[in-house]
């Protein structure tokens, strides 16, 4: 991280708070695992993912915003495909800030996580990256067969919903 990176993101509000997780993903972590950033990165964010079983899409969507991993919203799904698009403040910058910013550990997450909420194998993969709209698309590929995983969670990681709990104390 140069200094004009590192200044960037201590005078944004939003970013500072992120500044470790930007030193981690994308200055450390590159320069040790070089070309083998991006395939450890998925499989880490698949590993997560396992240990933070969720329920429904609705969770996954949360689990992004409240992990500070950027606005994820489903665009369109199908039998055998569901489109994500990730953007948002900290995804934006990241692109602006870093050369090759990595998102696979996103992809990752979303991959196993779809698995386990649609019982059926998946995998993703980035589809597009677009820097000046602040976006990243990923489409997530559904199999037709069942998982077969045995490094799942126990339990389901329960994601709390404050817009639903608030709409449920009217």
């Amino acid at each position: 991280m140069d200094n004009k990176t590192y200044s960037t993101i201590v005078e944004d509000p939003q970013m500072a708070n992120l500044l470790g997780q930007a030193l981690i993903r994308d200055d450390l972590l590159p320069s040790i695992l070089g070309s083998d950033n991006h395939e450890i990165s998925y499989w880490a964010g698949k590993h997560l993912s396992r240990s933070h079983r969720l329920a429904n899409y609705d969770d996954l969507i949360a689990f992004f915003t409240q992990f500070k991993l950027g606005d994820l919203s489903l665009l369109k799904k199908s039998s055998g495909q569901l489109n994500w698009q990730l953007s948002g403040d900290i995804v934006k910058k990241r692109l602006d800030l870093f050369d090759d910013p990595d998102f696979y550990l996103e992809t990752g997450f979303i991959a196993q996580s779809c698995q386990y909420i649609a019982d059926q194998t998946a995998e993703a993969e980035i589809t597009k990256t677009n820097p000046s709209k602040g976006i990243v698309l990923i489409s997530t590929f559904l199999g037709k067969d069942k998982p077969v995983d045995d490094q799942e969670a126990n339990s389901l990681f329960k994601i709390k919903h404050p817009e639903s709990e608030d709409s449920s104390n009217e």
